[in-house]
């Protein structure tokens, strides 16, 4: 599991050039990016298929107005 988690948060940092947060509870293992505002169309692909690889993903707007993509790893987090 951990191999897939690694290579998933990887490739979002290198999609969008920016941090991964990573948040572990019961559910699995969650890893949250900001989204830049501008988003090139090969970045954005890297982006879609990183977040198809997870076994849930989605988009929100943070508290602070910036736009996330996050994604879920279910199951053992070992």
């Amino acid at each position: 599991m951990r191999p897939r988690i690694e290579s998933i948060a990887a490739r979002l940092l290198a999609a969008t050039g920016t941090e991964v947060e990573r948040r572990e509870d019961q559910t699995g293992v969650r890893l949250i990016v900001a989204l830049p505002e501008e988003l090139d169309e090969p970045h954005r692909a890297f982006l879609l298929a990183a977040l198809a690889d997870a076994d849930d993903y989605g988009h929100d707007h943070a508290g602070d107005g910036t736009q996330q993509a996050w994604a879920l790893i279910t199951g053992g987090t070992q």
